[in-house]
């Protein structure tokens, strides 16, 4: 393992404990060695991640958004911290809709381009290598102290087409066809804790060979499935 890992997965590790009863099903899905895409669902802006890398038998790497980051130093401090975790860093051209938004951000429009290619491709690289890539393709969770799209707690975002474009990447620079594990996240309170439970499903083996619109139909409805209480 990454020893630089261990920061993302010790904040994991404190998340789950303090806060959470985690429970996962469906562990046998995950390929045992080689590449593999986790497609999850997106609930929680700090505990989905920690569910993720606390309760995968293998250390994914999470694609994660840092427009959110309203400083200098917090945008230098989260971009050094995913470097560190080979996490790669995408920028949401939505955070700039409009003035207001875009003053809230560290980042500048002018960014979101070259950030998602640079994301595409290291995420492609790590693919290539035979590592996990963990990914919330709905881009942004319910719960979130930055704001969301979502109006309603049960809402879901369509699914963007960003992890196919990884998958097909890494599969064009020769990795083997890369499978993509669809994961559910359910959430309820237990006590004073918050029970979360982690779902993974039969893998898309041919994902990148079919129409993207009946892949990202097909996981979307998965990861619902998955994520039922």
């Amino acid at each position: 393992m990454n020893p630089f890992a261990l920061g993302p997965r010790a904040i994991a590790i404190y998340n789950v404990v303090r806060y959470m009863n985690l429970y996962v099903g469906g562990a046998k899905y995950l390929p045992a060695t080689g590449p593999a895409i986790v497609a999850a669902r997106h609930y929680h802006h700090a505990y989905d991640g920690s569910a993720l890398v606390h309760g995968l038998a293998r250390q994914p790497h999470l694609f994660v958004a840092l427009d959110w980051t309203n400083s200098a130093f917090a945008r230098e401090t989260m971009e050094r911290a995913c470097r560190l975790a080979q996490w790669p860093v995408a920028i949401r051209s939505e955070r700039f809709a409009d003035q207001g938004d875009a003053a809230a951000s560290a980042f500048a429009r002018s960014e979101t381009r070259a950030y998602m290619r640079r994301a595409i491709s290291y995420g492609a690289e790590l693919l290539c290598r035979g590592e996990v890539l963990g990914i919330f393709p709905e881009g942004y969770p319910t719960i979130d102290p930055a704001g969301s799209p979502k109006t309603r707690d049960d809402e879901y975002l369509p699914f963007r087409p960003g992890l196919l474009a990884i998958a097909a990447r890494a599969e064009r620079a020769g990795a083997p066809p890369i499978p993509i594990v669809p994961a559910g996240l359910a959430y309820a309170r237990e006590g004073s804790r918050t029970r979360v439970t982690l779902r993974l499903g039969a893998p898309l083996r041919d994902a990148t060979k079919r129409p993207r619109a009946e892949v990202l139909a097909e996981l979307e409805t998965r990861v619902r499935e998955l994520s039922a209480p």
